[in-house]
């Protein structure tokens, strides 16, 4: 499998489509404008607002944080 790259501020697709290649789950939150994201290796979800386009912070530290442990993996 190829490893995300994942470099600057990607936008809310990109990273959602890394997210599910890295084994996470995505939520529609009804009728807030959200998603959850989810995934084995986290205890608590993280929740973004999705009429943003770029991807949050949280988001972004949390996919990097999976990318490394497939490294040392």
């Amino acid at each position: 499998m190829k490893m995300p790259n994942i470099s600057g501020v990607p936008s809310l697709r990109t990273a959602r489509h890394e997210w599910l290649l890295l084994g996470g789950y995505v939520e529609d939150i009804w009728r807030t404008g959200e998603e959850r994201y989810t995934h084995p290796a986290f205890d608590r979800p993280i929740t973004v607002n999705k009429r943003r386009r770029d991807a949050s912070k949280k988001l972004l530290s949390a996919l990097r944080r999976l990318v490394d442990m497939r490294h040392a993996a």
